[in-house]
């Protein structure tokens, strides 16, 4: 087991905080923790540091009752960042223990062979994968302690499992029957156990876009701090969802090589869709990018244009995209009573705003990158003028035809 002078480590420790720019409200938090750490240690007698020690000190530390969870967190944290440092190991903000979910049992070794074949035939998305094998995973877990395998499963056990879920009914069943589907296909199962289950079906109402006139969006433009290093990072990212309609995917992992400045344009290849399409690279929205790089955005190799305001300076998240626009919503003080108020409904008011200006469904489409013209249908619900202005309008009914004889206004 590798050990150090808890002294050096410490100061080495707190150096590299220093050259990654954390803030230096951490350094210091960091800091008294690894001082008291280091005042312990130098009570028991002991000056070279190894993860034992951080071990015992945390344990005596929360025995004595004298720490909430908050002060327990970040004294994990400090010493998980001392044991890094004490193991060469790359200096990261958090520990993420990625969960793990059991397969047990002989339907377990056929949900393993079925999620190697599903990756091969439909290329799912990690998201999709994971909501697979968690649901997957529930369901072998109770036909293994149920003493269930492929030979005796049938109806009524899949039925009890069914009825045992909650909320989360559609979600696990949706995995739940391609997988008995599967089972049916490679002969391990002598009827069709998925057929109930496709009676299973989502009931959510049609959504309505939320969407914000000319004027709100102005409102949020100018609330936006613009000389100010996140200012300017944040008002470039509005400026890509709020005039270009981009998706907070695309913006998150908007590269460098995706700008064609010669040409003005931008090229990407959009996450969700695949599609790849080809936007203007209006001047307002150059110059902000621009300003950015030039003189806001951390030193980074990342090819990725905006980066997290605090160090260690990684690629934006789709949740932290979706909070700078909600933010930016709230200190325009518009009213989002009944309206989301993430990154979309910005690409909503775009559409909207096309769509009020005389803007052809396949134009709108195209520039908002849709796979097909129906995803851009959902529109016109929002487009009152448009569809007063598709009305037609009431014949004027003769006054014979109330008086006639056998008619129901006839008396």
């Amino acid at each position: 087991m590798s050990q150090k002078s808890i002294k050096k480590l410490i100061q080495t420790c707190l150096d590299k905080l220093k050259q990654l720019d954390f803030k230096e409200s951490t350094i210091k938090r960091h800091r008294r923790h690894l001082n008291l750490l280091m005042d312990y240690m130098r009570m028991n007698g002991q000056n070279l540091y190894n993860e034992t020690h951080g071990e015992k000190y945390q344990i005596d530390i929360f025995t004595e009752g004298n720490a909430n969870d908050y002060k327990k967190k970040c004294i994990k944290h400090s010493i998980n960042l001392l044991n890094d440092m004490l193991n060469h190991v790359p200096m990261r903000r958090h520990r993420i223990h990625l969960r793990t979910f059991p397969l047990p049992g002989e339907l377990g070794n056929h949900v393993q062979s079925f999620l190697k074949q599903l990756k091969v035939d439909s290329r799912p998305s990690d998201q999709t994968m994971q909501m697979y094998i968690t649901a997957l995973s529930h369901f072998t877990v109770r036909m293994h302690q149920d003493r269930f395998c492929p030979e005796n499963l049938d109806n009524v056990a899949i039925s009890r499992f069914v009825a045992s879920l909650q909320n989360t009914q559609l979600s696990v069943c949706v995995p739940l029957r391609r997988f008995l589907r599967y089972l049916f296909e490679m002969n391990l199962t002598k009827t069709d156990l998925s057929i109930p289950l496709f009676y299973i079906k989502s009931h959510r109402k049609e959504k309505v876009p939320s969407v914000y006139d000319t004027e709100e969006i102005r409102k949020m433009d100018a609330s936006i701090e613009k000389s100010s290093p996140v200012g300017k990072r944040d008002y470039a990212i509005f400026l890509l969802a709020s005039r270009l309609g981009l998706r907070a995917s695309d913006i998150c992992s908007l590269q460098f090589r995706n700008l064609d400045w010669d040409r003005n344009v931008i090229n990407i290849v959009q996450c969700k869709t695949k599609k790849e399409i080809e936007l203007p690279l209006l001047a307002v929205i150059g110059e902000s990018i621009i300003d950015y790089i030039r003189n806001s955005r951390p030193k980074s190799e990342s090819k990725t244009i905006f980066l997290t305001a605090n160090a260690p300076y990684t690629t934006i998240s789709i949740p932290g995209l979706s909070s700078i626009v909600s933010n930016i919503i709230y200190k325009a003080g518009i009213d989002t009573k009944a309206r989301r108020h993430g990154a979309h409904c910005l690409r909503h008011s775009l559409a909207t705003r096309l769509l009020e200006q005389g803007t052809t469904l396949p134009v709108i489409s195209d520039t908002l990158g849709h796979s097909n013209s129906q995803s851009t249908m959902i529109y016109l619900s929002v487009d009152i003028n448009g569809l007063l202005r598709c009305s037609l309008d009431v014949p004027p009914v003769p006054d014979y035809f109330y008086m006639q004889k056998g008619g129901w206004f006839y008396e």
